[in-house]
């Protein structure tokens, strides 16, 4: 087990006897830096803010005719269900490893991560609807996992980490009462170490999404779930031994008649295929030089008409920043800027929540828009797909012109 691995185990929860030692104090000069990230990051802002135009509208692969009331209202619903992560401010202190500096705010270099988090959430919040076949509190069971600050057992026990919980169990840990977030960003910055990065640094699309497949793994956090990163190139024979098992059985015919209404079976190449996880697929693309090439456009556009297409991640390498794409009207793409300074929570309820939610009054404050004819995106694009069986070979570089 790697050194990086076991310090990710001892943030990973608090056992009962160390409890009264995981209480947090910040004094002046955190309350001064956040208060001076409060200014630069809310405040100074010159971004152009989102009124909803009277015309098409897409969200993922949803088009809404916005001159209509009633379309607004179904833009506003789904628009609502995309968790907003942002830039946090007050969590559990952690320690570049490079200068030994404190840091207890990812304010300035957190971005790529926070992006990839509200990625990842819109593939969670998929899962938890194609397994409980509902969208009910979805909010409450998505938010935690990208969450900065420990969870009670008893206050969420009904996440059901039961299988994250198992393996703290198997690596030693006892009589645990909090758990640190699945996918937290304390968990990341340790293990990002392994690519040479560390607190108060910017994090690349290259290095995310095997990190995330590094605590999914480690600690069973989604079992059914397969995290795939590509670097431009989608190798089909890695998602079949990742997500689905050849139906050898002699009851294979019945199979594909069970199976065909749950999308878990397929036929590829004169072999049966059965589902056994689910799978994010994450592509990291150079798109151009300094700036994205027009010819690119009407690709990045077409990735909106996938059902399985999550969005993508892009941002201006040389601001280092990075910003969440979900959709787009016109010549224009709809994103989320994580670039505000929220406050980091340990327990939800309506109001705190409220920081991690899109209500419909306050979209002006956090998404805006890029025209594609002077888009001056980052030479490097993640794009990502939560795929069934049935659908998982739709994003390929034949189905997406110039890709």
């Amino acid at each position: 087990m790697s050194e990086l691995i076991k310090r990710c185990i001892n943030i990973s929860c608090v056992e009962k006897k160390d409890a009264n030692n995981n209480i947090f104090s910040f004094g002046w000069t955190t309350s001064i830096a956040s208060f001076k990230d409060k200014l630069i990051y809310n405040y100074f802002r010159f971004n152009s803010k989102f009124d909803l135009p009277p015309t098409k509208v897409q969200l993922y692969n949803k088009i809404f005719n916005t001159s209509k009331q009633e379309e607004i209202q179904k833009f506003n619903n789904k628009f609502s269900k995309i968790i907003y992560v942002s830039y946090r401010s007050r969590f559990k202190p952690q320690i570049n490893v490079k200068n030994n500096k404190e840091y207890t705010s990812d304010c300035g270099w957190g971005c790529m991560i926070r992006s990839s988090q509200m990625i990842l959430c819109r593939a969670i919040y998929k899962i938890f609807k194609y397994k409980y076949k509902s969208e009910k509190n979805f909010i409450y069971h998505v938010i935690p996992f990208v969450m900065d600050k420990n969870l009670d057992l008893v206050k969420y026990k009904y996440l059901g980490f039961d299988s994250y919980i198992n393996k703290l169990k198997e690596f030693g840990k006892k009589d645990i009462v909090q758990i640190d977030p699945p996918f937290s960003i304390h968990k990341i910055v340790i293990l990002g170490e392994s690519f040479g990065r560390a607190s108060g640094e910017w994090f690349s699309d290259f290095e995310l999404p095997k990190i995330y497949n590094i605590i999914n793994t480690t600690f069973s956090i989604i079992p059914d779930l397969s995290i795939i990163h590509y670097n431009s190139f989608i190798e089909l024979n890695t998602i079949l031994e990742k997500c689905f098992k050849v139906d050898d059985s002699e009851n294979k015919e019945n199979n594909i008649i069970n199976d065909k209404e749950n999308n878990n079976v397929f036929n590829f190449e004169g072999k049966n295929y059965l589902m056994e996880k689910m799978g994010l697929i994450v592509v990291s693309v150079r798109l151009g030089l300094d700036n994205i090439t027009p010819e690119y456009f009407p690709s990045i556009f077409k990735l909106f008409s996938c059902k399985e297409c999550l969005g993508f991640i892009g941002g201006k390498k040389w601001t280092n920043s990075a910003s969440y794409f979900f959709g787009c009207y016109d010549n224009f793409l709809l994103f989320l800027d994580p670039h505000f300074n929220n406050q980091s929570i340990d327990n939800l309820n309506d109001s705190n929540i409220n920081s991690y939610k899109n209500k419909v009054q306050a979209i002006d404050d956090m998404i805006f828009i890029f025209n594609s004819k002077t888009l001056n995106l980052d030479m490097s694009l993640v794009q990502a797909g939560i795929h069934d069986a049935s659908k998982i070979l739709v994003i390929t570089t034949s189905d997406i012109e110039g890709a």
